[in-house]
């Protein structure tokens, strides 16, 4: 008995070093995902909080997922680790968000530029008609601009201005834009039927994208199911058989199992993902 205490006391003060450097490694890196969160991906998405009010949200996301899994699986150390893992929920959220705008925003391009074309047809200037764009488009589109404007006259050059614009949105066809406009600034030619004719060449493309998206939808759907139907028989089984099912989240070779469904599971998530990917 004593022999087997030392030797745990050997390897816990053997493998302390590794793991207080695996913990400083993973809090910098949680540090560095808020600061991001915080400094770049929430405005970008046009919503703004202060880090004191995040970290009283992380907090109670992180004491409500722990809560949850603990009352469901009645293993506190489960709900420990489901807690650490929500501490990642909120920068995942604000990154869905972002590009759930950006998706918006790249539908509401074509018609935007087709009507910075009529607008530079009807004889203003560029910076008049998306100043006038900016004061009629709905949002994200129409908060966009009302930055580039803003930026402008603040002192910043147009081109720097749709440059920034261009930065944010990105993609290829914000990229077309910026470059229609910077040639035809620096070299001259018919900026309107240039936007014109790029407006019909977005719309086309999105149109295949939506076929694709059309056909792809049954996969999409069964990747779904099958990512969530393990985890639902897992909170099924628990419920029904917890005496079961307690060696699932009590012993080692429970826990090397949960592992290593775990790493099933994502790899087929990420496999069916990439399956029905299609860019255009």
């Amino acid at each position: 008995m004593y022999l087997a205490l030392g030797a745990l006391v050997v390897a816990v003060c053997l493998a302390a070093p590794a793991l207080i450097t695996a913990l400083r490694a993973w809090a910098a890196r949680l540090r560095d995902s808020r600061r991001a969160t915080i400094e770049q991906h929430l405005p970008e998405a046009f919503l703004f909080i202060d880090s004191g009010r995040y970290a009283l949200l992380l907090a109670g996301v992180v004491i409500a997922v722990a809560a949850i899994v603990a009352g469901v699986t009645r293993n506190g150390l489960l709900g420990s680790v489901a807690g650490a893992l929500a501490l990642l929920l909120p920068a995942a959220a604000a990154r869905r968000w972002r590009s759930r705008r950006r998706r918006l925003l790249l539908r509401q391009l074509p018609d935007c530029l087709e009507l910075l074309a009529a607008s530079l047809r009807s004889g203003l200037a560029l910076l008049p008609a998306i100043q006038h764009l900016a004061q009629h488009q709905p949002a994200p589109i129409g908060q966009e601009l009302t930055l580039v404007v803003r930026r402008y006259r603040m002192g910043t050059t147009l081109d720097d201005a749709l440059e920034d614009f261009q930065r944010r949105i990105g993609g290829t066809e914000s990229a077309l834009f910026m470059t229609a406009v910077s040639v035809a600034r620096q070299l001259g030619g018919n900026l309107s039927d240039v936007l014109a004719r790029l407006s019909q060449t977005l719309r086309e493309k999105q149109a295949i994208e939506g076929k694709i998206a059309a056909l792809t939808a049954q996969g999409r759907l069964q990747a779904r199911i099958v990512g969530l139907l393990p985890l639902a028989l897992l909170v099924v089984m628990t419920r029904m058989e917890p005496r079961a099912m307690r060696l699932m989240y009590t012993t080692p070779q429970g826990w090397a199992t949960l592992l290593v469904l775990a790493v099933l599971e994502i790899s087929g998530l990420l496999l069916l993902r990439r399956l029905v990917r299609i860019d255009v």
